[in-house]
């Protein structure tokens, strides 16, 4: 399970809107002043919020630990690079196969592979439905205290 620490920042009926910091590898090597994804990196908002369903008790200010299983984040990006990556080759062999070794039917088959690819991850997605691929709230990190 990979896991962030969230604050959560609005509750509604069933559902909780958390925001957490978006943690990044980059800016922890010795070339973060010459490298341009350091530079890229700090220009993109860190804060994220996201809505997840709960049926805790939470109120604002209140900080969970939110997490997302290894095995759905690793098949999701299989998915999305892999899928595309094998469509565009098998287009792109086709258009080489069927236009005798020319290269416009290549290119044009690399195109309608990769449109098939994401064509494909799209109905996928909407088939077997979002939930695999999102957080849940695993417990509450800092309980809220009242005072009496």
């Amino acid at each position: 399970m990979i896991e962030a620490i969230a604050t959560v920042v609005a509750c509604n009926q069933g559902k909780v809107k958390v925001e957490y910091t978006r943690a990044s590898a980059c800016g922890h090597c010795q070339h973060e002043s010459s490298c341009s994804i350091s530079a890229v990196n700090e220009a993109e908002s860190k804060i994220q919020i996201i809505e997840i369903d709960s049926t805790l008790d939470l109120v604002n200010g209140q900080q969970v630990r939110i997490g997302i299983p290894e095995k759905s984040l690793v098949k999701g990006a299989l998915l999305a690079y892999i899928v595309p990556l094998v469509c565009i080759l098998a287009g792109a062999i086709s258009g080489h196969m069927m236009g005798n070794g020319q290269d416009l039917p290549s290119i044009l088959g690399a195109l309608l592979g990769g449109i098939l690819g994401f064509t494909i991850i799209k109905w996928r997605s909407r088939s077997k439905g979002v939930s695999e691929y999102k957080p849940v709230i695993l417990g509450i990190a800092i309980p809220i205290v009242t005072q009496m």
